[in-house]
């Protein structure tokens, strides 16, 4: 893999693939009941399009002291903020009072998640045989009835796997999966969409099982069976990714600027989809609901790629980091002197 100075287009370009996807996902996510075709698609993306951010992320982690220099600036922060926005319109929404930090509105447990991801890395990378310790416990954790009440936590837990594979994954790693012969990175990807199928008209999982936010008993396993299938979907999911990176183009294209706005169209995306909800019931079945639930996604990706949403979301962070920051990092070094650090 050639690695551009400034811009490395291999990730860009699977960034604004897994972006798509998720966008795609949350979109059609309120009409997966109804519809086996949608479901069995739903599935499929959830196999690989949150693993793969992570291990993105883990892969880009590898300065660790840059990394957590701008943790509470580029993360913490913004998952506040957003945090109490997304609550504020569930209150309204709801018309009763709902907030917790613990409990991140829909998409931003992956902004408190990466949060503790990067500030914990510099410690979790000496630890030895970390990436099977972190299996076990991401295969343990589940079994945690109710696992809803810890928040985040649950599946930062899980996910930390794919962070710590990205972390330890070498660019030459990266060059020897380029080298797979792409018709059987098809294929393989082929047979991942039939199995997710398959799993959908046959009921074999609940789909909320691919969150990895529950608990084997929330989703309707026993704890051996949980783990069974968790493993099974580390397995699946870790050779569906292989895959995905391999048919990535490494070149740049039309939409791979896209990338730099991935921030934006993460944490604004969702009151989109919201909105696109309402303008798309449930009931209606027919041709023009399939054309919006296939087109709104690049339309949502478009605009919200667009130069004035970064600088709407620079103008809400700067003033807010510049108060917030500072007073902050003031507290937090008099933790560390109480603590002796």
């Amino acid at each position: 893999m050639r690695e551009n100075k400034e811009r490395n287009y291999l990730i860009d370009n699977l960034k604004v693939l897994l972006m798509l996807m998720v966008v795609f996902g949350h979109v059609i996510e309120y009409y997966i009941k109804s519809s086996d075709l949608l479901r069995g698609i739903y599935i499929f993306i959830y196999l690989f399009h949150m693993p793969l951010f992570v291990f993105i992320s883990g892969y880009f982690s590898k300065n660790v002291e840059k990394c957590r220099v701008g943790l509470l600036k580029s993360l913490l922060i913004p998952y506040v903020f957003f945090n109490i926005v997304w609550y504020v319109i569930a209150s309204i929404w709801t018309g009763e009072f709902i907030f917790s930090l613990f409990n991140p509105g829909w998409t931003l447990w992956y902004l408190i998640s990466l949060f503790i991801w990067r500030l914990l890395i510099k410690y979790l990378s000496k630890i030895k045989y970390i990436i099977a310790i972190s299996i076990l416990g991401a295969l343990t954790i589940s079994i945690i009835p109710n696992s809803y009440s810890l928040g985040f936590m649950l599946r930062t837990v899980t996910f930390l796997p794919f962070f710590l594979i990205g972390y330890f994954t070498k660019e030459r790693t990266i060059n020897n999966i380029k080298s797979i012969n792409k018709g059987f990175s098809f294929g393989i990807i082929v047979l991942f969409v039939g199995v997710s199928y398959f799993i959908t008209i046959n009921n074999l999982l609940n789909y909320k099982f691919f969150y990895n936010s529950q608990s084997y008993y929330d989703t309707g396993l026993s704890t051996l069976e949980g783990m069974i299938f968790r493993g099974l979907l580390y397995i699946a999911t870790i050779v569906l990714g292989i895959c995905i990176i391999n048919i990535t183009p490494k070149s740049k294209l039309l939409f791979t600027g896209i990338a730099k706005s991935t921030m934006n169209i993460y944490v604004f995306h969702i009151y989109l989809v919201i909105l696109l909800y309402g303008a798309i019931p449930k009931w209606n079945m027919g041709v023009i609901r399939n054309i919006l639930l296939l087109t709104s996604p690049l339309l949502i990706m478009y605009i919200l790629s667009k130069k004035p949403i970064n600088t709407m979301y620079i103008k809400i962070f700067n003033p807010i980091n510049n108060i917030v920051y500072p007073k902050t990092l003031g507290i937090l070094k008099k933790v560390k002197r109480l603590l002796g650090i």
